[in-house]
């Protein structure tokens, strides 16, 4: 039985009270009608004296004189029987109205709510760990039709999300532990020695530094992308072209030491965005990069805007980007994707001829932009 407090039976009630009204209406209103008629209507003009007489129905009889007396008693006999029949009928029209109006109005309100129950049937069997489920309604594009691709696009980016939180608390928990690890392993190894020498505490305490830095770093990388996922950073205008060139110019030095060459082709990409998770995104692509990339090969940075979107990207020429999970990289760029999304953007990787190099970009969106990023490579020489 459907349940008194459902939507079905209220659309329903309200239906056929709707129906129910204008059908009594129309019925009353004949009613009105045929009570009016019978009663601007007189027998005088058929009961005269003696002569012959056409009916309405074409048939000639002679009528007998009759007093105006009794052709008014007869008139309001006649007008009552007729009155009462219009009446009964009436009240058994209204009756079996009534019974069809509630039974069409709860097969109209089930066709009507046919979608709503689609969506709710869906929405009740997703659960965070499994985004997949889709209404795809088909159908005229109706409110309803718009209302269910509405839903399956919230889902679309409720899936996305999900997926990259997953992979990104992943990428985080693992490499967090890996340079712990290394410095419980190292401290264990010359606290249980008595016979550790200074070489070896200073070797270890080395060690520790350099994992400590790399924690450090992790760790600005991930406040930088929570500070912007909260909301709690505002965006301003920035030129992309001024980072790239700031970080060419920063990690010339470094990859110097390493027989490595740093470049920037840049043009000017102005766009609205946080600036300090920007920047650390640049520096894990840069860092990535000048990681896997070979002695005496060549870094190139850039920036631009290509198709209504703004770009930066960062080109090596290392083996390529792995299939499978590299420690060196993988939280790196879980915190470029994390900030690149947070602007409403992408991070996107391209391979280098014959497999060889990778170019990482993260594509952002502009006002005037289109709805998706680019997948060309913005680097035009590739």
């Amino acid at each position: 039985m459907p349940s008194w407090q459902s939507i079905r039976f209220r659309l329903s009630v309200q239906y056929s009270a709707v129906v129910f009204g204008l059908g009594g209406a129309v019925l009353g209103l004949v009613y009105l009608g045929v009570q009016r008629g019978l009663r601007a209507d007189t027998m005088n003009h058929y009961l005269v004296g003696g002569r012959p007489v056409e009916l309405p129905s074409g048939e000639v009889v002679t009528l007998i004189t009759i007093e105006q007396r009794q052709v008014q008693a007869i008139q309001s006999i006649y007008n009552e029987v007729i009155l009462n029949r219009v009446a009964t009928f009436t009240f058994i029209a209204l009756g079996f109205l009534f019974l069809i109006s509630l039974v069409v109005g709860w097969i109209m309100s089930g066709r009507v709510l046919k979608p709503v129950e689609a969506i709710t049937t869906v929405a009740r069997e997703i659960q965070a760990s499994d985004l997949s489920r889709r209404i795809a309604l088909q159908g005229p594009d109706d409110e309803l039709t718009r209302l269910a691709n509405t839903f399956d696009g919230m889902l679309d980016r409720l899936d996305n999300a999900f997926t990259s939180q997953r992979q990104f608390l992943a990428d985080t928990s693992h490499d967090l532990r890996t340079p712990l690890a290394v410095i419980q392993a190292n401290v264990e190894l010359v606290s249980d020695d008595p016979n550790a020498s200074f070489a070896e505490w200073q070797e270890a305490g080395g060690i520790v530094r350099r994992n400590t830095e790399k924690m450090s770093k992790m760790i600005d990388g991930l406040l930088a992308a929570a500070r912007l996922q909260t909301g709690k950073a505002q965006a301003v205008s920035l030129d992309l072209s001024e980072m790239v060139e700031a970080k060419t110019t920063e990690f010339t030095p470094v990859a110097a030491d390493r027989g490595i060459t740093v470049q920037a082709i840049v043009a000017p990409a102005v766009v609205q965005g946080v600036e300090v998770p920007l920047d650390r995104a640049l520096s894990n692509l840069v860092d990535n990069a000048q990681r896997v990339a070979p002695e005496g090969s060549t870094i190139v940075l850039g920036s631009g805007v290509h198709d209504g979107w703004v770009w930066m990207a960062v080109k090596d020429q290392g083996p390529g980007l792995p299939t499978e999970r590299d420690d060196r990289i993988g939280l790196g760029l879980s915190i470029v994707t994390q900030i690149a999304e947070a602007h409403g953007g992408v991070l996107e990787s391209y391979a280098g001829r014959d497999g060889v190099g990778t170019t990482m970009v993260v594509w952002l969106p502009t006002e005037n932009g289109a709805k998706t990023h680019p997948r060309d490579n913005p680097f035009t020489n590739d």
